[in-house]
Order: C-alpha cells, then sequence, then structure tokens
C-alpha cells in the first residue's frame, strides 16, 4: 500500500497538466448544464413556426393570417419565396408552408369555398393541429360567406363586422411544462454527452503515462526495486480513476449542491458515472500495453470517443438513426451509459439493472484483456 501511495504521488508531481484538465472539464460540464438547458427551453417551448405564402394580399387573407398570430399563436415566416420555405421545411427550422391562393377572397366573397394548401413532412402532431386549426377559421367564414348569399359588398361588411368581435379563445395545454424541470433535465443529458467525450481525453494521459515508462525501461528496472509490476499497474490505475472522479465529484457536487433536477436519483448518477470512469482506465492501460506509438493511442481512443460519442447517443437520441445503427450502438458501452439516463428520464420507475450489469461486464472484459497483456510484457521484461 506505501507503495501504490508513492506512486500516485509521483505521477501527481509528474502530470499537474492532467489534474488541471480534471477540473476544467468537470466545470466545463458543470456550465452546460445551465447554458445547454436554457437553450433547449427556448427551443422546446417556443411558437411553432409556419412558412406562409399569401398570393391573395387581401383583407381576408390578412385576417386569416392575424388569426393565426394573434389567436393560435403561430409564428409566420412570410415575404420570401417557396424555395427558401422549402429548405426550411426539409431542415425542420418550420413545421409546415401554408399557400393562400389569389382566389381566396374573391371565391367565399361570392358564396363559394376555397381550401388552402398545406405541405408538410413528418411533423404530424403540429400540422393535425395546424388543419385543425385552419379549418376551425375556414367554417366561420364560410358562415359568414352563406350569410352574404354571394354579395360582395354585404360578405366584406360581415368580414368587418366579424373582425370587431372580439372572440376569446382558451387554450388547455395538455401536459403543464416546468420551464425550470426543462432547462435542468435538459442540460443534464446534454452535458453528461459531453462528460463521455471528456473522460476519455484524461485517458489519452494515462496511456502516454504507461507507454513513456515502457519505452524508457520501467518495466525491466521495477524488478529490482521494492516495487512489484503488480503495484505499479494499481498505483498507475489508480491514478486515472483519481483524475476522473476529480471530473466526476465536481460535476456530481454542482448537481447535489444546486439540487439540480436531472431526473435520475443522485446515486445512480454517481454509480454509473464512477463505474464508466472506470471502463475508461482500463481501456487506456489496455491501449497502453498494445500499442508503442502515441499518435496510435491518441487516434484510437479520441476515434473510439467520438464513434462511440455518436452511436451511443450522446448528442440525440439513438431512436432517430437507422435500425442497423442502433443495433450496432449495443456494441458500445457508451450507448448503455446514456440509455440509462434516457431510461430514468423518460420514466422513473425504468429497469436500469441490465444497463449497470452490461457496463459491469464492459469493465471487466477490459480489466482482464488489461491484465493478460501485463502479464505478457512482465514477462518478456
Amino acid at each position: 500500500m506505501k507503495n501504490i501511495w508513492l506512486l500516485l504521488k509521483t505521477y501527481m508531481k509528474r502530470n499537474p497538466l492532467s489534474i488541471f484538465l480534471s477540473i476544467f472539464g468537470g466545470l466545463a460540464l458543470c456550465f452546460m448544464i445551465y447554458s445547454i438547458g436554457n437553450l433547449v427551453v427556448d427551443k422546446t417551448l417556443s411558437n411553432i413556426k409556419i412558412g406562409v405564402i399569401d398570393y391573395d394580399q387581401s383583407k381576408l387573407s390578412k385576417d386569416f393570417k392575424n388569426y393565426l398570430t394573434e389567436k393560435m399563436n403561430y409564428e409566420l415566416i412570410e415575404n420570401t419565396t417557396y424555395d427558401t420555405l422549402s429548405n426550411k421545411l426539409i431542415e425542420k427550422n418550420i413545421s409546415a408552408i401554408i399557400e393562400i391562393s389569389e382566389e381566396f377572397h374573391e371565391q367565399f366573397s361570392i358564396g363559394n369555398k376555397e381550401d388552402i394548401i398545406i405541405t408538410s413532412l413528418d411533423d404530424y402532431e403540429n400540422s393535425t393541429f395546424l388543419q385543425a386549426n385552419i379549418n376551425s377559421y375556414l367554417v366561420s367564414i364560410r358562415l359568414l360567406s352563406i350569410s352574404a348569399g354571394g354579395n360582395k359588398e354585404t360578405f366584406d361588411q360581415l368580414l368587418s363586422n366579424y373582425q370587431k368581435e372580439n372572440i376569446e379563445i382558451t387554450q388547455a395545454a395538455a401536459q403543464e411544462v416546468d420551464k425550470h424541470t426543462v432547462a435542468e433535465q435538459g442540460g443534464f443529458i446534454n452535458s453528461i454527452g459531453f462528460f463521455l467525450m471528456f473522460i476519455f481525453y484524461i485517458s489519452v494521459f494515462v496511456s502516454f503515462m504507461v507507454l513513456d515508462d515502457r519505452l524508457n525501461g520501467v518495466f525491466n528496472r521495477i524488478q529490482i526495486t521494492p516495487v512489484k509490476p503488480v503495484q505499479y499497474i494499481i498505483g498507475t490505475g489508480v491514478f486515472g480513476l483519481f483524475l476522473c472522479i476529480i471530473e466526476v465529484g465536481i460535476y456530481c457536487g454542482y448537481i447535489r449542491i444546486k439540487d439540480v433536477n436531472t431526473g435520475v436519483p443522485f446515486w445512480t448518477l454517481v454509480l454509473v458515472m464512477t463505474m464508466f470512469s472506470l471502463f475508461t482506465v482500463c481501456f487506456s492501460l489496455v491501449m497502453a500495453l498494445a500499442i508503442k506509438s502515441k499518435n496510435a493511442i491518441t487516434s484510437i481512443i479520441i476515434g473510439f470517443s467520438t464513434i462511440g460519442c455518436i452511436l451511443g447517443g450522446a448528442y440525440f437520441p439513438i431512436s432517430m438513426a437507422p435500425k442497423s445503427l442502433q443495433n450496432l450502438a449495443r456494441i458500445l458501452p457508451q450507448f448503455w451509459f446514456m440509455d440509462t439516463f434516457r431510461k430514468f428520464q423518460a420514466d422513473s420507475n425504468a429497469d436500469i439493472y441490465p444497463n449497470i450489469a452490461i457496463l459491469f461486464l464492459f469493465t471487466v472484459l477490459t480489466f482482464l484483456i488489461g491484465a493478460v497483456l501485463f502479464s505478457q510484457k512482465s514477462k518478456n521484461s
């Protein structure tokens, strides 16, 4: 135990930069909870945006647009081309495109009906409600049109009187939304995704430490010192875990002190993050024992981290990806890490024991591979 403690103090003196980056990573994650959370709230609770092309530019079309903005709280995007709106629709910056025909006012004023063209993609919920709101307005105007009996002047007079009537429309939310909760849980699920990237940067330092000792003959010299090979690898692993715990501790400490509503039990969060930290330490030791080039180690660790974060659902729900990629993601520990938190946020009674068991198996498997490689290196030394 004394030798392990000596190794730990030595590593602290050798790698002050790694300790600084661990602290910086923890603070950066804390900042993300707040900053990203506010962005999530702004996007989630903002008014629905709709592109409008008004070919009519009449009194009736103006009243219709006023109905959408003032009564239904839609945000209209106008004064642009159809191609521009099409691109916005494809990029999902708007929910639908509404086209008001040139005969919109004319047809209603003479007692006929005139439809409004709606173009949407897969935004089923918004487009359905939009269609219902438009139909409600058109029914009202149709009643005015029938009452006018095909007389344009009478229709315009009825429309003017209709506009003067202040008809209150009461809107009730199907589910009450707590903006503060949405911000905190949105900030958490996004920041925890960046944790997966930051934690692997720490593993690069651990790998470089072991690789430098290999190339400098430490494995050979360790045979004639009081430090046993097993104590050396334990000391190195403890230092790597210490770096991870600094980052995890700052992040979880902030959540605890600020009482952030993550949607996940606090001690479950600590357990899963610590378990994944242990996996990254074992992974970094395997890389250092299996590879002899710093460039290769950096490429593999950063590559595995980047691909794992994307496929694992760190930046977006993996359910949005094709089925083949969803199946591929299940062989990555990042998937089971993120899936644990997404399950809890969706259902507080979710069963996450399989996720924890799989993360534990990933850690054990990586540890065993490292033990075999270390045993081989020790024998060769």
